[in-house]
């Protein structure tokens, strides 16, 4: 079959589409920024690991986009039926079409599919036989970007050297009211602020929330640093 554009008029599904754009797009700019650049600079990764994270993103908008204007198996006003295929054929009650069996009628595009899944708004689109493939390389993408993008953010915080120094030890009315720039003092790892912040230097506890805190002792040199 001919690749044919389905574009389907829901403001509705261009609302959930462009939601799924806008946050592609801000990790696509923010994470190489913030978190993929900075760190190939100062050697903690490799280039491969930019290009990887940018062919996923590719993908993954790519999948998306063919996806959502892909036919999904739209039935023609006259289709042709074979003589041997009739048995297999039957009559839609909602559009008064002849549809192969297995096939739906969508109330959002308003036409039958042939073996329609589901419509999906994030997509603005049905999947069915035609556009099922491409629907399941969005999802597969979608995760493996998810996943890269949350292992790059753990990274980031709990294995890669800090980018550059920062006074991790400030609170955030410290930080505002400047009160702390001209005090002198030694600086504390980033793990020993983390642990006296949620009481425990077992870092797995750290997201565990059915627990109860309990005040970490810390060095005296450290004492005034929360």
């Amino acid at each position: 079959m001919g690749r044919r554009i389905h574009f389907v008029v829901d403001p509705q599904g261009w609302c959930c589409m462009g939601l799924i754009i806008f946050v592609w797009l801000y990790n696509t700019i923010f994470i190489p920024k913030v978190i993929l650049f900075p760190h190939y600079e100062e050697g903690h990764i490799s280039f491969v690991a930019i290009l990887c994270y940018y062919f996923c993103s590719l993908f993954c908008i790519a999948s998306l986009l063919r996806a959502s204007v892909a036919d999904p198996g739209k039935l023609p006003e006259n289709p042709k039926i074979p003589i041997t295929e009739r048995e297999y054929w039957e009559l839609c009650n909602k559009c008064n079409m002849m549809r192969p069996k297995r096939s739906h009628h969508c109330s959002r595009c308003g036409h039958c599919v042939r073996r329609m899944d589901h419509h999906c708004p994030w997509i603005n689109n049905c999947v069915g036989e035609d556009n099922h493939w491409l629907f399941l390389q969005l999802c597969f993408y979608t995760q493996i970007l998810s996943l890269y993008t949350l292992i790059l953010d753990f990274c980031h915080y709990y294995y890669f050297l800090p980018v550059k120094k920062e006074n991790w030890d400030t609170t955030s009315i410290e930080k505002m009211s400047n009160c702390c720039e001209d005090i002198s003092r030694p600086r504390k790892p980033w793990q020993q602020t983390f642990s006296e912040v949620f009481g425990t230097h077992w870092k797995i506890l750290w997201f565990i929330p059915f627990r109860q805190r309990q005040p970490l002792r810390v060095p005296y040199h450290f004492a005034n640093h929360v």
